[in-house]
Protein backbone atom coordinates (compact mmCIF):
# COMPACT_ATOMS: atom_id res chain seq x y z
CA UNK A 1 0.00 0.00 0.00
CA UNK A 2 1.79 3.39 -1.16
CA UNK A 3 2.01 5.87 1.70
CA UNK A 4 0.18 9.51 1.49
CA UNK A 5 1.18 11.75 0.23
CA UNK A 6 1.08 14.66 3.48
CA UNK A 7 0.90 18.12 1.67
CA UNK A 8 1.19 21.44 3.24
CA UNK A 9 -2.37 21.30 3.31
CA UNK A 10 -2.96 18.15 4.86
CA UNK A 11 -1.13 19.48 7.80
CA UNK A 12 -2.95 22.67 7.99
CA UNK A 13 -6.18 20.73 8.31
CA UNK A 14 -4.98 19.13 10.58
CA UNK A 15 -4.03 21.77 12.76
CA UNK A 16 -7.16 23.41 12.18
CA UNK A 17 -8.96 20.52 14.07
CA UNK A 18 -6.54 19.56 16.81
CA UNK A 19 -7.07 23.45 17.86
CA UNK A 20 -10.88 23.21 18.13
CA UNK A 21 -11.43 21.38 21.41
CA UNK A 22 -15.00 20.36 20.68
CA UNK A 23 -13.23 19.30 17.77
CA UNK A 24 -10.71 16.96 19.34
CA UNK A 25 -13.29 15.72 21.50
CA UNK A 26 -15.91 14.88 19.03
CA UNK A 27 -12.74 12.61 17.33
CA UNK A 28 -12.25 11.43 20.87
CA UNK A 29 -15.74 10.14 21.41
CA UNK A 30 -16.35 8.89 17.93
CA UNK A 31 -13.34 6.61 18.35
CA UNK A 32 -12.45 3.58 16.47
CA UNK A 33 -15.92 1.79 16.86
CA UNK A 34 -17.97 4.93 15.96
CA UNK A 35 -21.37 6.65 17.52
CA UNK A 36 -24.52 8.60 16.34
CA UNK A 37 -24.72 11.89 16.15
CA UNK A 38 -27.03 11.54 18.88
CA UNK A 39 -24.58 9.74 21.11
CA UNK A 40 -21.97 12.04 20.62
CA UNK A 41 -24.55 15.10 21.72
CA UNK A 42 -25.39 13.43 24.70
CA UNK A 43 -21.78 12.19 26.02
CA UNK A 44 -20.33 15.71 25.15
CA UNK A 45 -23.35 17.87 26.52
CA UNK A 46 -23.19 19.56 22.87
CA UNK A 47 -25.98 21.96 21.48
CA UNK A 48 -27.64 20.92 18.25
CA UNK A 49 -25.69 23.92 16.88
CA UNK A 50 -22.16 22.80 18.31
CA UNK A 51 -22.57 19.42 17.12
CA UNK A 52 -23.73 19.99 13.41
CA UNK A 53 -21.05 23.06 13.03
CA UNK A 54 -17.99 20.96 14.00
CA UNK A 55 -19.40 18.07 12.71
CA UNK A 56 -20.16 19.20 9.76
CA UNK A 57 -16.67 20.44 9.45
CA UNK A 58 -14.94 17.68 10.43
CA UNK A 59 -17.07 15.49 7.38
CA UNK A 60 -16.29 17.84 4.98
CA UNK A 61 -12.23 18.23 6.14
CA UNK A 62 -12.67 14.52 5.82
CA UNK A 63 -11.72 13.19 9.14
CA UNK A 64 -15.67 11.57 9.39
CA UNK A 65 -17.63 9.73 7.74
CA UNK A 66 -20.88 8.64 8.23
CA UNK A 67 -22.52 4.95 7.07
CA UNK A 68 -25.53 3.92 8.18
CA UNK A 69 -26.29 6.08 10.60
CA UNK A 70 -23.00 5.84 12.36
CA UNK A 71 -19.99 8.22 12.07
CA UNK A 72 -16.77 7.24 11.25
CA UNK A 73 -13.41 8.51 11.31
CA UNK A 74 -11.74 7.86 8.18
CA UNK A 75 -7.49 7.79 8.56
CA UNK A 76 -7.39 11.04 8.81
CA UNK A 77 -9.61 10.95 11.87
CA UNK A 78 -7.80 8.06 13.32
CA UNK A 79 -4.51 9.85 12.48
CA UNK A 80 -6.23 13.14 14.75
CA UNK A 81 -7.29 10.73 17.03
CA UNK A 82 -3.56 9.04 17.76
CA UNK A 83 -2.03 12.45 17.66
CA UNK A 84 -3.90 13.23 20.51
Amino acid sequence: MPEKVRDREHHERLFKASMNPIRRKIIACIGIHGKTREEIKEELGLSDFQLKFNLDWLIANGFVVEKEGKLRLTEDGIELLEAG
